[in-house]
């Protein structure tokens, strides 16, 4: 548990510079970086160590992630690109196991681009705003969801993939959840309190299947955590495995808005 907090003291300011003050430029960098240490992290999942197959993936993920941010144009033409690379990378080696597992390190590219629909929410009208406050409901939501979990919980969320998750504690994160997004939105001028409500709704919903997904793949290699590279913590991928679901569908929502 102090590791935890420790990790949390650190890391939290970090983030709140990176989303409400830093230069877009900065923060770009930052995401793409993140990007980069969860997705190690997923080709990792098997724990192997990186060989030319994955380092060809890695490069891949590098590819996708700079034209997505910085040239959003070009992303598609990059990505069929990159799975052109994919299907000639698998003439190596006609083994089942080898073809899965290199379609799992694509898949993980994917999964992890998620990341950067917090760069597109950004960029709209008070989107760093609308940014931190999808997180801190997400903290929020979690801490309730383990809390609630551990004390009332009694029906299953899904035993087989994440036996410790209860629908107790899944229905207390996403009211307590939503309630932070209107806290936080009470502190803030002009910020429509039904809407901040509808935002934390959106981000702890998606956010228990972004964790329930996560979970499923460390079930499949059979690992508690897919790192140790934040203490207390976990890994880069367990720290956003919410997010990555939320931020995405907290994007659509607000597209939908403006349209």
């Amino acid at each position: 548990m102090i590791k935890r907090i420790i990790s949390a003291v650190i890391l939290i300011p970090i983030a709140v510079y990176l989303i409400l003050f830093a230069d877009i430029l900065y923060m770009k960098i930052a995401i793409i970086a993140v990007g980069g240490l969860s997705y190690k992290e997923w080709i990792e999942m098997d724990s192997q160590k990186i060989n030319i197959i994955r380092f060809i993936y890695f490069a891949l993920y590098f590819l996708f992630a700079i034209s997505i941010v910085f040239f959003t144009q070009m992303a598609l033409y990059c990505l069929f690109f990159i799975f052109i690379v994919h299907m000639i990378v698998n003439f190596t080696k006609l083994e089942k196991e080898y073809f899965m597992f290199n379609s799992f390190m694509f898949s993980g590219i994917i999964y992890v681009s998620l990341y950067f629909f917090a760069i597109f929410l950004s960029n709209m009208e008070n989107g760093r705003i609308i940014l931190m406050m999808l997180l801190v409901s997400i903290w929020t939501g979690d801490s309730f969801a383990y809390f609630c979990g551990k004390k009332i919980g009694k029906h299953k969320l899904s035993k087989f993939i994440s036996p410790k998750k209860t629908y107790e504690g899944a229905v207390c994160g996403v009211v307590f959840g939503s309630l932070s997004a209107v806290v936080f939105a009470y502190f803030l001028h002009n910020f429509n309190l039904i809407f901040a409500f509808y935002i934390g709704f959106i981000a702890n919903i998606t956010g228990i299947f972004g964790d329930l997904a996560e979970s499923v793949v460390k079930r499949v290699f059979n690992k508690k955590d897919s790192s140790n590279l934040i203490p207390g913590h976990g890994g880069m991928l367990d720290r956003l495995d919410s997010a990555s679901f939320a931020v995405f569908f907290v994007y659509l929502f607000m597209l939908w808005k403006v349209l």
